[in-house]
């Protein structure tokens, strides 16, 4: 049995992503790995604040702008709006899934403004947030969460874990 972990990442123009991206996909690659998995393709998509923003108002109903969102094709998000009926879960879209992406897991989305803001804040140099990031989002879409106390905690150890190793 061939296993081969696949992850592209992906764009806008406007932001000086190239000099990350290997680094991105290898901390990918790191993270699910260690949660035990070695064969799916996934893809990291860096952005600005406004799709960003967005996309947590469409589907966690926040109207502000965030780090990273997950797109998980296997596990649901919480949802922490405050009008359900305003909720647009990804359960309730379809998506098609093109031939040969049969083992697609979700899509990572990331802020790079935000990234850059987090960095000076945490007063990490920018490629260390961007993986920080990237892990995070990969725990997620792996099922991964931190609302619960021993969720947050089991999450934080694995992001130190593969943060450090």
């Amino acid at each position: 049995m061939e296993e081969s972990i696949v992850l592209n990442c992906h764009y806008d123009d406007v932001f000086d992503v190239k000099p990350f991206i290997k680094y991105l996909i290898r901390a990918g690659k790191e993270a699910l790995q260690k949660c035990g998995i070695s064969s799916c393709e996934a893809s990291i998509y860096i952005t600005g604040d406004e799709y960003l923003k967005s996309l947590n108002e469409r589907y966690r109903g926040i109207d502000e702008i965030t780090d990273v969102l997950s797109f998980s094709n296997d596990h649901e998000g919480e949802y922490y709006g405050v009008e359900e009926d305003n909720r647009v879960g990804l359960s309730h879209l379809e998506f098609v899934i093109p031939d040969g992406l049969t083992k697609q897991i979700g899509e990572v989305v990331i802020s790079f403004p935000q990234a850059e803001r987090q960095a000076l804040e945490h007063k990490v140099n920018l490629q260390e947030e961007l993986k920080f990031l990237v892990v995070h989002g990969f725990l997620h879409l792996v099922g991964h969460d931190h609302i619960g106390v021993d969720d947050r905690k089991e999450m934080e150890s694995l992001e130190k874990e593969i943060m450090t190793g």
